[in-house]
């Protein structure tokens, strides 16, 4: 971890069970106020809303939490489910990669999405706690993205 790179890593806990798991990457953040998110699910959860709900609690975090200028995602082409959740969540699409899936090389989509379409939508009923004293950790001044 430092100023240039860090990755917070959450569990998703269902019925006190883990069941998932979501990131929030900073990459050259006091720079740029970008973060990326990567989460995956166990299948057997999939399709209840999980997965919207957490990166609604990761976004919540960088923008309100840490200032966050803009978030990023990608999901592989054809992980229609992945892709619904940016969507709905406000994302723009941002162009296509490349990744290895399963040792072969898949298309992966990328979406973008700017603090100003997070907080048309954001949600109210998300509360942080102890962030103040996260922010020195990651690097992020007081006012930063302000």
């Amino acid at each position: 971890m430092s100023e240039d790179f860090w990755r917070l890593y959450f569990v998703v806990v269902v019925d006190g069970e883990p069941v998932g798991m979501q990131d929030l990457i900073g990459l050259k953040f006091t720079t740029f106020g970008t973060v990326g998110t990567f989460s995956w699910l166990d299948p057997e959860v999939r399709g209840r809303g999980l997965g919207k709900e957490i990166r609604q609690a990761v976004l919540h975090l960088a923008f309100e939490g840490f200032e966050a200028r803009e978030a990023s995602s990608e999901a592989f082409h054809d992980n229609l489910a992945s892709n619904r959740v940016s969507e709905s969540l406000g994302y723009e699409p941002n162009g296509a990669t490349w990744d290895t899936r399963r040792g072969e090389a898949a298309a992966m989509n990328r979406w973008r999405l700017t603090r100003e379409r997070w907080a048309a939508t954001r949600r109210d009923d998300i509360e942080l706690i102890g962030v103040a004293g996260c922010r020195p950790v990651l690097g992020i001044g007081v006012g930063f993205g302000s």
